[in-house]
C-alpha cells in the first residue's frame, strides 16, 4: 500500500493531520497561557488587596489622595509618549534580532529620561493648580520611576512573545511581594506620603535590575538602527494616539475629582476604583499577555479557523469571570465594612457600582487585544475617544447635579461607550464575538440580581442600601 493510502487509514491526509495537530497545540498554548496569567494576576491582586488593607490602617485617606494625583500624572506622561514599544516587540517578526530589540530599548530609555525631566519641571505649576505644596517635592522624586522603568530590559515583552508565562509569572510575583513588604515597612516607621513614594521607587528599582536577568542571552546596549526605529514608530503611531486618548478616558475622573472634592474623599474613591479593578486587571492581563500574543503569532492562519479556536475558550472564560464578578458586586459593601476602618466606609456604596462598570471594561479589553493581534490598533483609539467624550459630558454633569454619586455612576457607564467602536471593528474584520458578549452580559446581570435577592432574603439588605441619593426620587 502506498504512502497516500496509509495516510487515509491513519485518519486523513497529511496536511489535514498537520492542521489538527497545530490546532491542538495552539489551544494548549492558549489554555496554558491563560491559566498561568490568571494564577499570576489572581495572586498579584490578592497580594495587592492585603497590602492595601494594611496600608489603610497605617495611613490617612488624604495621603492616598495625593498619590492619586501623582500616579495619574505619571501614567499620563507615560501614555502621552507611548509609541507601542512593547506591543511592537510582541507583534513584529524581527523582534528577536539584537538590532531590533536594542533599538527598542534605546528608544525606551531616552523616553524615560525625557518624561522625568518634563514632569519635574512642571511640579510647581501642578502643586499650585491643586493647592498642595507638598507636590513640589513629591513629584520629582516619585516620577524618577520613569527613568528606572526606561532602563529595564525588554526581556518581558520578549517572554510574552515566546509565551514563556511561568518565568514571567514568577518574576512579577516576586517583584510584587517584595515591594509590598517594603512599602508596608516604610509606612509603619514613617506614616507619611513618602512611604508610598519610596515604596514605588523601590518596586521600580528591583524591576529594572531583575529584568536584566530574565533572559541571560539578551545583552542591552544603546544602539539605534533607523529602519527598525521607523518600523517601531510606524506600528506605534495608532498606539500613540490610542494611549493619549486612553489616558484621558481612564484618568479624567481622577484629575477632575481631585479639583472638585476633598483629598480624603478622593483617596476613598481611589480605593474603590482600585478594588473594582482587581478582577478587570486579571482579565486585562490575560488579554494583553495571552490573547494579543496568541492572535499575533497565529495571524497567518485563516480568520475563520483562528476564530473557531478562540471562541469556545473565550465564552467559558467570560462566563466564569461573570460568575465571580457578580458575587463580588453583591457582597463588596460587606467586605468594605469588615476589612476597612470607619474612615474608608464611604467606599461601600461606590464599589458595587464600579464593579458592574468593570464588566464592560473587561469585555472591551478582550476585544481590544483581539483587534490589536489582528494588527488594527486604530479601533482602540476610536473606542477610548468615545469613552472620553462621554466622560467629558457625563462626569461633569453628574457631579454638578448629583455630587460624587453622579460621578461614580458616569464612570461605571463610560466603558459601555468604549465597547461599541471595537465591536464595529471586529465585525469589519469578520472576527466578531458580539453574541457571546451579549449572552455573557445577560448572565452577569441575572446573577447579580440572584445574589442580591439571596442576601435580601437573609436579612442583609442590598449592596446599594447606603447609596447617598434617593433613587426613587431620581427615577420618577
Amino acid at each position: 500500500m502506498d504512502a497516500v493510502d496509509s495516510s487515509f487509514i491513519a485518519g486523513g491526509t497529511a496536511p489535514a493531520r498537520t492542521r489538527r495537530a497545530e490546532t491542538t497545540i495552539s489551544r494548549i498554548l492558549l489554555l496554558k497561557g491563560a491559566m498561568w496569567t490568571v494564577g499570576a494576576f489572581g495572586a498579584g491582586q490578592l497580594l495587592r488587596l492585603v497590602s492595601n488593607i494594611i496600608l489603610t490602617r497605617l495611613l490617612a485617606p488624604e495621603l492616598f489622595g495625593i498619590m492619586q494625583i501623582v500616579q495619574t500624572l505619571r501614567n499620563g506622561a507615560e501614555l502621552f509618549s507611548d509609541v507601542g514599544i512593547g506591543q511592537t516587540i510582541i507583534y513584529d517578526e524581527s523582534a528577536n534580532d539584537p538590532d531590533f530589540y536594542n533599538t527598542a530599548w534605546s528608544l525606551q530609555s531616552v523616553r524615560g529620561i525625557f518624561l522625568w525631566l518634563a514632569l519635574s519641571s512642571l511640579a510647581g505649576p501642578i502643586a499650585s493648580f491643586y493647592r498642595e505644596p507638598v507636590l513640589v517635592a513629591v513629584i520629582p522624586v516619585a516620577v524618577f520611576a520613569t527613568v528606572l522603568w526606561g532602563f529595564s530590559s525588554i526581556s518581558r515583552p520578549l517572554l510574552q512573545k515566546r509565551m514563556k508565562f511561568s518565568t514571567l509569572t514568577a518574576f512579577e510575583l516576586t517583584i510584587g511581594l517584595t515591594s509590598s513588604a517594603v512599602t508596608i515597612v516604610f509606612a509603619y516607621f514613617s506614616p507619611t506620603v513618602w512611604a508610598l513614594v519610596f515604596g514605588n521607587l523601590f518596586a521600580a528599582t528591583i524591576l529594572m535590575i531583575g529584568s536584566h536577568f530574565l533572559l541571560p542571552g539578551i545583552q542591552q546596549r544603546f544602539h539605534i538602527v533607523k529602519r527598525y526605529a521607523r518600523r517601531i514608530l510606524s506600528f506605534g503611531k495608532w498606539i500613540f494616539l490610542s494611549s493619549i486618548i486612553y489616558f484621558l478616558s481612564s484618568n479624567f475622573d481622577r484629575l477632575y475629582l481631585a479639583k472638585t472634592i476633598p483629598l480624603a474623599l478622593l483617596g476613598i474613591y481611589g480605593l474603590a476604583r482600585a478594588l473594582s479593578e482587581l478582577a478587570s486587571a486579571v482579565v486585562m492581563g490575560v488579554s494583553g499577555n495571552v490573547v494579543f500574543p496568541f492572535i499575533a503569532s497565529h495571524s497567518h492562519m485563516p480568520r475563520a479557523e483562528l476564530r473557531r479556536q478562540l471562541a469556545p475558550i473565550r465564552v467559558k472564560f467570560l462566563l466564569l469571570t461573570g460568575l465571580g464578578l457578580s458575587a463580588f458586586a453583591a457582597t463588596a459593601d460587606l467586605a468594605i465594612r469588615v476589612l476597612y476602618d470607619q474612615r474608608y466606609h464611604a467606599a461601600a456604596w461606590m464599589l458595587p457600582i464600579l464593579i458592574i462598570g468593570a464588566w464592560f471594561s473587561i469585555v472591551s479589553s478582550v476585544n481590544e487585544s483581539t483587534v490589536m493581534g489582528l494588527g488594527r490598533p486604530n479601533y482602540t483609539a476610536f473606542a477610548n475617544a468615545a469613552k472620553f467624550a462621554f466622560l467629558l459630558l457625563g462626569l461633569t454633569l453628574g457631579v454638578a447635579r448629583y455630587g460624587v454619586a453622579g460621578g461614580v455612576v458616569a464612570v461605571a457607564v463610560s466603558d459601555l461607550c468604549r465597547y461599541v467602536p471595537v465591536l464595529v471593528g471586529l465585525v469589519r474584520e469578520r472576527f466578531s464575538f458580539g453574541r457571546q458578549d451579549a449572552v455573557a452580559t445577560l448572565v452577569l446581570f441575572g446573577l447579580v440580581a440572584f445574589w442580591e435577592w439571596l442576601r435580601w432574603s437573609a436579612g442583609l439588605g442590598t449592596s446599594l442600601d447606603t447609596f447617598p441619593l434617593d433613587l426613587h426620587a431620581i427615577l420618577g
